[in-house]
């Protein structure tokens, strides 16, 4: 199988590389600024996603795509790079999705998408895990901006050229050894570098009640994997992509037992547009791509972080 992965280059990208290299996959690479040294048999090529004629030379030839551009682990620290966020996933994944129907046609068979969804798309969920049925209103940009993405692929998929999965991705952590790093502003780094001293007290909105839920990058990596191989023809799929379930209480309290110091906080109260609760309900996921997490552990995503302190 040739497989192209747009984003390669980020933090879950360069997880997802390796991974389908190390199968037996021959992966084209789509590097966009950075250039990075890979593993034989990856093919390396130049291109954006937002310059239709090169995204168009890149899938020629291939029998799947993983769409991982724009993922959400990269903190956009401008307006303009956070508008530029937003038109690759919605430009990019339209000039993606346009490519992948000429390149239907010209081979004559239908072709394989997994795609990077977030759960952005939820809005203001239930006090519940969530099921994919009950996206609803985004409240962010790049919330819209992923639901928007899933819209258009559901549509190229009833074109017929295509089949699809789509991941909807709660909060990636961990390390793995081939570069690239979560968020730093996501909660596990920020506890962690208040714990070591490197900044100032965390601060956490509410009394720390909130739930988030957690899956290490490797076995995000395994599920586009899985998802590669198990994507239905002619369906778009959409699944959660999540495996811990833990409450910012939590999340301190494993740091301060792996660092054997508190972490310093400063509450402040909670803003309305906080979600009080974001777990996933992932029984779908497990069936479909009979994918289980392995590296998820709480334990094991904050002892990462602490690895991966300079």
């Amino acid at each position: 199988m040739r497989v192209l992965v747009t984003g390669a280059c980020g933090y879950l990208g360069q997880a997802v590389v390796h991974r389908l290299a190390a199968g037996g996959t021959e992966v084209v690479a789509l590097e966009h600024r950075t250039r990075r040294s890979w593993p034989r048999p990856v093919l390396a090529r130049r291109g954006d996603v937002l310059r239709p004629a090169e995204l168009a030379d890149a899938v020629r030839g291939v029998d799947a795509v993983c769409h991982l551009a724009a993922d959400g682990t990269v903190r956009q620290s401008s307006a303009e790079a956070a508008e530029r966020q937003r038109k690759v996933i919605t430009e990019g994944t339209a000039h993606l999705l346009a490519a992948l129907r000429a390149e239907s046609r010209r081979s004559g068979r239908p072709l394989t998408l997994v795609h990077l969804s977030s759960s952005a798309v939820y809005g203001r969920p239930l006090e519940r895990p969530l099921r994919t049925c009950d996206a609803g209103s985004p409240r962010s940009t790049y919330g819209r901006a992923k639901l928007a993405a899933e819209r258009a692929v559901t549509a190229a998929v009833e074109s017929g050229v295509l089949g699809a999965t789509g991941l909807r991705l709660f909060n990636a952590a961990g390390r793995t050894p081939y570069g690239g790093r979560p968020n730093p502003v996501a909660l596990i780094p920020r506890a962690v570098a208040a714990a070591t001293g490197r900044s100032p007290a965390l601060t956490v909105n509410g009394d720390g009640s909130a739930m988030r839920d957690f899956v290490h990058v490797r076995d995000v990596a395994a599920a586009v994997a899985a998802a590669l191989v198990r994507s239905p023809d002619g369906e778009h799929r959409v699944l959660n992509l999540g495996a811990t379930p833990a409450s910012v209480r939590d999340v301190l309290a494993e740091v301060g037992r792996a660092t054997g110091r508190p972490v310093p906080v400063v509450h402040r109260p909670a803003p309305e547009q906080d979600t009080p609760y974001l777990v996933a309900d992932t029984a779908d996921t497990r069936a479909a791509l009979g994918w289980s997490p392995v590296s998820s552990a709480l334990s094991r995503l904050v002892a990462d972080q602490l690895a991966d302190l300079p």
